[in-house]
């Protein structure tokens, strides 16, 4: 079957034709229901490229699979030479196991303590850098073949891993009543929590109003003795001012923000002209090259 595949968003510049893209990397990230990727040029620390597919939000990866390969038979610059590409993964949560407790023949189990078996799953772990975790989740096997075939890549990551990189160089990450990241994705979001500068929880959850994702918020923070009142709370993901999610998380979160863009990166114009929170997930796979 044939789909009519159109990105939902495309960011580049005349720099993208003027760059060695043999010395840059490619930064894919797999949703359900989306295929997007920046071009990163490590010496400038610079986004060149951004592209995001959207198609309808499928129960079988099947589906995704068929449509990312519609992807991959009109978008040339997938086939480009990078130095690199990097594979992430936002399709279902994982498990933070401490690493003195990690034992790699047995990660299929810590997994599935917490997540149930899926059919067709690769299991895989990311180390953390500057945390003492190991990030264990599955993937799909077929979709995880076909883009390690299509791109040459065995570098692979789960989006959380990245997230976990990204949010210690937020300004406000050691408010001293604790801050919460708030990324939202289609039907999914997940909440990472620190107080002084520890992390305290990580975790996904599924939703269908914005009020879940206000009941589910509050009822974390307050397990975690924090005062919902007081915690700063930075809103990321594909989100807008007018959506019920932010609207009902304004209502009851005083210190409500949107999540900063990564700084320390330079973003070609028509990028910075997209609200930073926007592709925040996306940019914070350049933490991992």
């Amino acid at each position: 079957m044939a789909y009519n595949i159109h990105p939902a968003f495309t960011v580049d510049d005349e720099t993208l034709l003027e760059t060695d893209l043999t010395a840059c990397h490619l930064l894919v990230l797999v949703g359900s229901g989306t295929f997007s990727y920046v071009v990163f040029e490590p010496v400038s620390k610079k986004f060149l490229a951004l592209k995001s597919y959207h198609f309808q939000p499928q129960k079988l990866a099947l589906a995704d699979l068929e449509m990312i390969e519609e992807v991959f038979d009109i978008d040339k610059l997938l086939f480009t030479a990078f130095k690199s590409v990097l594979l992430a993964f936002d399709t279902g949560a994982g498990v933070l196991v401490p690493q003195m407790y990690y034992m790699s023949s047995i990660k299929k189990e810590y997994l599935h303590l917490s997540q149930p078996e899926k059919m067709q799953e690769a299991i895989l772990a990311d180390q953390l850098p500057g945390l003492p975790m190991v990030n264990v989740y599955s993937v799909d096997k077929d979709l995880l073949g076909f883009l390690r075939k299509e791109f040459s890549s065995d570098q692979v990551i789960h989006i959380h891993s990245a997230l976990l990189q990204s949010y210690p160089l937020d300004f406000d990450f050691r408010h001293t009543a604790g801050i919460a990241f708030v990324e939202v994705q289609r039907s999914t979001f997940t909440i990472t929590i620190y107080k002084e500068g520890k992390l305290l929880i990580q975790q996904e959850n599924e939703y269908q109003n914005g009020l879940d994702v206000v009941y589910l918020l509050v009822n974390t923070l307050r397990q975690l003795q924090l005062n919902e009142q007081q915690v700063k709370v930075k809103l990321g993901g594909a989100v807008a001012n007018d959506t019920a999610v932010y609207q009902e998380m304004y209502k009851f979160i005083p210190h409500l923000e949107w999540v900063q863009r990564l700084p320390g990166f330079n973003y070609i114009t028509k990028m910075q002209e997209i609200p930073g929170y926007y592709f925040h997930n996306l940019y914070a796979l350049a933490l991992c090259v």
